[in-house]
């Protein structure tokens, strides 16, 4: 059995490289995730995220991890600003995503809105509704105000 997961299919290459580079100095080492939880501050949990490229290791944990290695720590930092820079690329193309999501849920609820039937109750809203924006919003009507 592979002492590593597969790292996921849509991980950035350059969060990938950085990656699997600390997987080799992890297994250079010989230390085991439990060890090098020990001897870097940080958890185990966060170290099989880490390693599994489901988070990006802080530089802290990075630097913490070259000294516990014996790691040169200005090659490992270089590839962790590169790593940092494409994960936050990520997170960005994430949150626009995101948002498009929303807006599009948003342009929905208000199309359904502008078509409600003439005999649809005060308030616009029909059958079961749209959850309120917040707490004291109010839908407006179809058709207009007062």
């Amino acid at each position: 059995m592979p002492r590593w997961k597969a790292l996921p299919e849509d991980l950035d290459p350059q969060i990938r490289e950085f990656t699997s580079q600390l997987r080799r100095l992890v297994d250079r080492s010989g230390l085991n995730i439990n060890a090098v939880a020990d001897r870097t501050g940080y958890s185990k949990t966060s170290w099989e995220r880490y390693l599994n490229g489901r988070l990006l290791a802080p530089r802290g944990a990075v630097v913490a991890l070259a000294e516990v290695t014996g790691t040169p720590q200005h090659h490992l930092t270089t590839m962790w600003e590169l790593a940092e820079r494409a994960w936050s690329r990520a997170e960005m193309r994430h949150d626009m995503t995101m948002e498009a999501i929303r807006i599009t849920q948003a342009r929905a609820a208000l199309g359904e809105l502008g078509a409600t039937a003439p005999d649809a109750p005060a308030g616009g809203r029909s059958g079961g509704g749209h959850p309120r924006a917040g707490a004291g919003s109010a839908v407006p009507a179809a058709g207009g105000g007062p």
